[in-house]
């Protein structure tokens, strides 16, 4: 019997027609996408959301932006695995030693012609025994989360930090506070993000408690880091943000529904939003570029193109308040995000020049607050 069970729940929208069932995007999406992927409330939810932070913001939590992302745990008979994103759920990945992890990851591209696989496959396979010791015998189950700094990619120590660039946001952490000085100790630290019931498990839960980990001194596990500070929440387009989302809901809710030969309207906008903010174009997220992308960049074919031509007639003014929307929610949303990353704090993230990291989640809402401006997906988020 499985130590943990669980099933994922997804919302489902309800109009007077149908939408779609699938989940558009990811299990966290941004805040201000939740006026195209639910659609029937999502502009007044994100309102909601942004103005009751002021009250209570225990379910924030820091966006760590760790890499690479692992799994490890212990199948029902104990057997302790611990494999890279790649293996996850491929019988011929499920390792069961560190020399066998090495061979696959080995295996993969150009095997031992890449200097770089031959270095990540031996780093992977050092953190075995480290994992291993740190996972309790009777535990079963898989955590996956995102390496923070390890042997390969030690973290630095100076003015009384504990500094590490695991990807493109530098940490800064107190060596005085708790945390600093559990990782002044050890070797490697992970920020856990979820739970899974057995090896190639697609339906993770958000992991609750990291303690049952803390067996070995060389590894730090990190669940969720919550901030300590109610965000101010007084930007100017609050208002006109409620508004908006009060007068403009039914009419999104309307120009959503499925029609024929165009089920993916809510994705083609994701995958839109997403273009924009890998091109550094926030500023044009607009009726205009959107049309331009969809007849160009965006492979859109041409009877969808038409279909979507006859939503626009058949819903003048609509598209236009989605994307007012879009732009005023984020707005609002930056400002927040600023207020957090300025608060004191134990852990200082900074992003090049600019100070703050990946952003935060808000966990019971399942939305990210990620500062698009200089935040810069490598694929779709």
């Amino acid at each position: 019997m499985r130590a943990f069970e669980f099933t994922q729940s997804t919302m489902v929208a309800e109009s007077k027609i149908r939408l779609s069932e699938a989940k558009v995007g990811r299990e966290f999406n941004h805040l201000e996408d939740l006026v195209f992927t639910e659609p029937t409330d999502g502009a007044v939810k994100a309102v909601n959301i942004i103005k009751n932070m002021e009250q209570d913001s225990s379910d924030v939590a820091v966006k760590w932006d760790g890499y690479p992302t692992l799994y490890w745990g212990r199948d029902e008979d104990g057997t302790f695995r611990l494999v890279g994103k790649n293996n996850w759920g491929r019988e011929e990945g499920k390792s069961g030693s560190p020399e066998e992890l090495k061979k696959f990851i080995m295996s993969r591209g150009k095997g031992a012609e890449d200097d770089w696989r031959e270095r990540f496959a031996n780093e992977m396979a050092d953190l075995w025994p480290i994992f291993e010791k740190a996972t309790p015998s009777d535990y079963r189950g898989y955590i996956y989360g995102d390496l923070l700094y390890h042997p390969g990619k030690p973290f630095a120590g100076s003015d009384g930090s504990i500094s590490f660039t695991p990807n493109l946001v530098t940490y800064n952490v107190k060596v005085d506070s708790d945390l600093g000085r559990r990782m002044a100790k050890s070797k490697v630290a992970v920020t856990a993000h979820g739970t899974y019931g057995y090896f190639g498990d697609k339906s993770g839960t958000p992991i609750k408690d990291v303690k049952p980990f803390g067996g070995n001194p060389d590894l730090v596990v990190i669940g969720q880091t919550y901030v300590t500070k109610k965000p101010a929440v007084d930007a100017d387009n609050i208002g006109k943000i409620e508004s908006l989302a009060n007068k403009n809901q039914a009419g999104i809710a309307k120009f959503f529904e499925k029609v024929p030969g165009l089920s993916d309207l809510q994705e083609i906008f994701y995958r839109f939003v997403n273009f924009q903010s890998r091109a550094k174009k926030l500023d044009s997220v607009n009726s205009q570029s959107f049309m331009n992308w969809i007849a160009s960049d965006g492979k859109v074919s041409a009877g969808k193109q038409a279909k979507i031509q006859d939503k626009l007639q058949a819903n003048p003014g609509v598209i236009d308040n989605i994307f007012e929307l879009i732009t005023e929610i984020m707005k609002a949303k930056d400002d927040v995000i600023s207020d957090l990353d300025n608060a004191e704090s134990d852990v200082v993230a900074t992003t090049g020049s600019k100070p703050g990291g990946e952003g935060y989640v808000k966990t019971r809402d399942k939305v990210k607050l990620v500062p698009r401006d200089r935040w810069t997906p490598f694929k779709s988020e």
